[in-house]
């Protein structure tokens, strides 16, 4: 019983930290120190790093499609909010096709993200490798934006987000050692990850 009520604490704490990390995201949209947070999946990787893991893979994927289809819904609408608070009596509707396919890749982005953050904190070889791909898709996104004069925000926010990641994931000095082997790789793979939300809205979108 004790264990279902946390199992169902931590549901709660998805849906909450996913509404949460949206309205941040609205919010740093329309912030000029803040803004390139609202364009990266900095947010969205610390926010899965915070209530995914320790789960079992199928209560992980249902945290991590919650989390990320609630941040998309209170970005979108948190957007509305925000324009309105900067642009008082000027007109601004929600998006809903856009809103709609960013829902469809949360979702479809939420099952991955399960089996991958599920193991973070364990320290067999599948909690190393889900580590370092999580450290591997905040490396992917500095990459991805690099050549953008993003400020200081973003790199405040990319280290703690790799602080929470590494500070949930490694559990002994032996298995950070392999982290640090496996981050070259899920780099590469972070930075394939990360970019193709955006090749998919351009397909889809023509």
């Amino acid at each position: 019983m004790l264990e279902t009520r946390r199992g169902t604490a931590s549901d709660g704490a998805a849906l909450l930290g996913g509404l949460v990390s949206g309205a941040i995201g609205a919010y740093a949209y329309y912030s000029p120190a803040l803004r390139p947070l609202a364009h990266a999946f900095t947010l969205w990787t610390a926010l899965l790093a915070a209530v995914v893991p320790g789960a079992r893979d199928g209560r992980a994927i249902a945290r991590a499609i919650v989390a990320l289809v609630a941040a998309v819904v209170a970005f979108y609408y948190g957007k509305d909010v925000m324009y309105g608070v900067k642009y008082p009596g000027m007109p601004y509707e929600v998006d809903l096709e856009q809103l709609g396919l960013w829902c469809v890749l949360a979702a479809v982005a939420g099952v991955a993200a399960g089996l991958v953050f599920a193991p973070v904190g364990r320290e067999d070889v599948r909690g190393t490798v889900s580590t370092a791909l999580a450290a591997g898709l905040l490396i992917g996104e500095v990459v991805r934006r690099s050549g953008r004069a993003d400020g200081l925000g973003f790199t405040v926010a990319t280290l703690l987000a790799l602080a929470l990641v590494l500070g949930r994931g490694i559990r002994s000095r032996k298995q950070a050692v392999r982290v640090v082997g496996w981050t070259v790789p899920m780099a590469l793979a972070g930075f394939l990850l990360v970019s193709a939300p955006d090749v998919l809205e351009q397909i889809v979108l023509i």
